[in-house]
């Protein structure tokens, strides 16, 4: 049975009313308050207080605190006036009462879904702009990495861009150079000519005439005389190269670079530089992305159909994606155009034999890529590889012979 308190304390300003409510041993965590604008319930097992107040309050400016064995409720008026009673004045009639108390607990409920749904508009509020918090944090994340890529970019760029014009001026200066050193072997060469012939009509017509020639002037003192030797592009010596065959090499090779102009495509500078795509190519490479680099030789051919090292390198390519007979039909055509043999173009002509009889064993062709490996190492016999390679390959070759 509840324990119904009717003592109490009250006091009373034109703005507040204090209720003092003994309740011994009451605690916050379990006490039950009710209360409405015209009613107050405040109850601790086994305790139980009720009233219904002689006027109106205002129940959000209200509150309840305990203390000493006490339940202190502060209730503010909604009118500042005394009311010189508590109760109101119709307590006793228990239907009225009744009505009050509905009453109250409907305006609770009310505030009550009112504080839920102003919580939920609240929560909402606050994931909203948690969303948007994140999404900015995340935007000037992106902003910031693309900063960082920019700048990287732009910095490879940069160092690409004063890469190719170094390239190019020492391109430039190569073909200056050898240009010179021809011009100035054509000039020596019709010097000596000409004494030569000169040297000849002279004995001759002193053979005609048959007088020796006289002595005139006095003979000069013997002395040295500085002799510059004229630059030559390649490092072999003069006496030792086939200079028809390496100024052809050379024609070709200046000649190779030329854009091909019969092609009617709209192409940026990059796309029309040899460099860039070697560059861009190997790097793919690198990478190990060989498709996208045989796409980017395979364009190169187009624009230069006769750089030999565009198609040794796409043969490269395609050698690591396992299509051996395009690697062969690369390496042949880049055997083609390694012609006239001249030292410049050794290396390139070794890797080309040794590439493409790589891929004929690959292909089971064990016959045919010995005689690539033969070849190379005709062209470099000091290359101990090249000769254990080529030997594995006769020994096979032979111990499927004695077999069959």
């Amino acid at each position: 049975m509840p324990v119904i308190i009717r003592d109490i304390n009250w006091e009373e300003t034109d703005i507040n009313l204090v209720l003092h409510i003994p309740m011994k041993g009451a605690k916050a965590t379990k006490l039950d308050v009710l209360s409405s604008d015209q009613y107050l319930k405040v109850s601790f097992s086994p305790y139980f207080y009720e009233v219904f107040l002689h006027d109106l309050i205002d129940d959000d400016k209200s509150r309840i605190i305990i203390q000493d064995g006490f339940v202190e409720a502060t209730l503010t008026k909604q009118y500042p006036r005394k009311w010189n009673q508590l109760s109101h004045s119709q307590s006793d009639d228990k239907e009225a009462m009744k009505i009050v108390r509905e009453d109250a607990l409907r305006q609770i409920a009310e505030k009550q879904k009112q504080r839920h749904e102003a919580n939920a508009s609240l929560l909402n509020t606050n994931k909203r702009e948690a969303v948007r918090e994140q999404m900015k944090l995340e935007e000037d994340e992106r902003n910031r990495i693309d900063t960082i890529k920019k700048t990287e970019r732009d910095k490879i760029s940069d160092e690409m861009q004063q890469f190719e014009d170094n390239q190019k001026i020492q391109r430039q200066v190569a073909i200056q150079n050898h240009v010179h050193a021809v011009q100035s072997q054509k000039k020596v060469d019709e010097i000596e000519k000409k004494k030569i012939i000169f040297e000849e009509n002279t004995s001759k017509e002193n053979s005609r005439i048959n007088v020796e020639p006289k002595i005139t002037a006095p003979l000069r003192e013997t002395g040295r005389i500085a002799v510059n030797f004229t630059s030559r592009v390649f490092p072999t010596p003069l006496r030792e190269s086939q200079t028809e065959m390496e100024d052809e090499w050379l024609r070709k090779q200046i000649d190779s670079r030329q854009y091909n102009t019969d092609l009617q495509l709209d192409l940026s500078e990059n796309e029309k530089d040899i460099d860039y795509l070697k560059t861009k190519a190997n790097q793919f490479f690198q990478q190990g992305n060989f498709q996208s680099a045989i796409g980017v030789y395979s364009h190169a051919i187009r624009i230069f159909p006769k750089v030999a090292i565009l198609y040794s390198n796409r043969g490269a390519c395609h050698f690591q994606v396992r299509n051996m007979m395009k690697c062969v039909e690369d390496c042949s055509r880049a055997l083609e155009l390694l012609d006239p043999p001249v030292l410049d173009n050794l290396p390139q002509r070794i890797k080309a034999h040794v590439r493409r009889g790589t891929a004929f064993c690959e292909l089971e062709l064990y016959a045919e890529g010995l005689l690539d490996y033969e070849a190379a190492l005709t062209l470099s016999p000091d290359d101990e590889k090249i000769r254990q390679d080529a030997q594995r390959i006769r020994n096979f070759l032979e111990k499927n012979q004695d077999f069959s």
